[in-house]
């Protein structure tokens, strides 16, 4: 790539990324970088730190461990940059419009190669391994002549949030309590590694019952849900997997018939694909 285009490039590349924010009014709680040329040979690869975000950051939407790269690349135009990983399993996550990459060790063995494809759902994960830590490589390349941005994570997984819905049948109360056993632990709809941060009940009314509580049977933790409100945040750190067995104890206030959905909001590691909003049916 000539100069002028180069220079071109980190312009237009840097344009975008302002206008984008300032449209958007965001804070900005990430670690960005922009792609900077010369970066077109391993030899002349640019430093980048690895991801090593966590659950309770995302929550948070305060995510100083985040390191996203962006940049514009096409078919005429290779990027390399240069990350020090850990050994174990990694994760090069994509964005954007699609782009072709490759991953070496320091003696130009190729670890893993890679297209990744623009969808609906927009940010893809690819895991590959490292058996020892060290710098390791990452080339990437367009896939059409005219120059797209693309968005990079190298290191560990990101996460995102969504929720999962239970929709109860009808509960009569009366005279006891009322336990609601529902088991997710087999749900092929719903990621691994996932844990609750927020639970919620809805359509039970603040007098219709005089309590209620919810047990992970995976931990053996019990949640109570605030009084009136039916709702408990900060659950983050207790761990709570989302896929589990779960029982619910509707507490008998007095004779009535509610017909509850539950709500799990869950933060999960995006390890292949963005995972959607569910609901169950009991």
């Amino acid at each position: 790539m000539v100069k002028g285009k180069r220079y071109f490039k980190t312009l237009i590349m840097g344009l975008a990324i302002c206008c984008a924010l300032l449209i958007s009014g965001m804070k900005v709680n990430a670690q960005t970088v922009n792609e900077v040329e010369p970066n077109d040979t391993m030899e002349t690869a640019q430093l980048i730190q690895a991801n090593y975000e966590t659950a309770a950051q995302a929550v948070s939407a305060n995510r100083p461990s985040q390191y996203v790269v962006k940049g514009y690349t096409s078919t005429a135009d290779e990027d390399w940059f240069k990350v020090y990983l850990t050994a174990g399993t990694q994760y090069a996550t994509c964005n954007d419009n699609s782009f072709n990459f490759q991953v070496y060790d320091s003696n130009n063995n190729l670890i893993i190669s890679k297209s990744y494809t623009k969808t609906g759902f927009g940010v893809k994960a690819y895991p590959f391994q490292v058996s020892s830590a060290g710098y390791y490589y990452v080339k990437v390349q367009g896939v059409t002549s005219s120059s797209s941005s693309y968005i990079l994570l190298v290191g560990g997984p990101t996460y995102m949030v969504q929720t999962c819905y239970v929709s109860m049948k009808s509960i009569t109360m009366s005279g006891s309590n009322v336990v609601v056993p529902f088991d997710l632990s087999l749900n092929p709809n719903l990621p691994t590694g996932a844990v609750i941060y927020t639970m919620s009940m809805s359509d039970v009314k603040s007098t219709a019952v005089a309590g209620i509580t919810v047990k992970n049977r995976t931990t053996g933790s019990t949640v109570n849900l605030a009084a009136f409100s039916w709702k408990k945040d900060g659950l983050v750190s207790l761990n709570l997997p989302l896929k589990s067995a779960w029982d619910v104890t509707f507490k008998y206030n007095k004779n009535t018939t509610i017909t509850p959905k539950f709500s799990l909001d869950y933060v999960y590691p995006v390890t292949s694909e963005n995972a959607q909003e569910i609901t169950i049916s009991l």
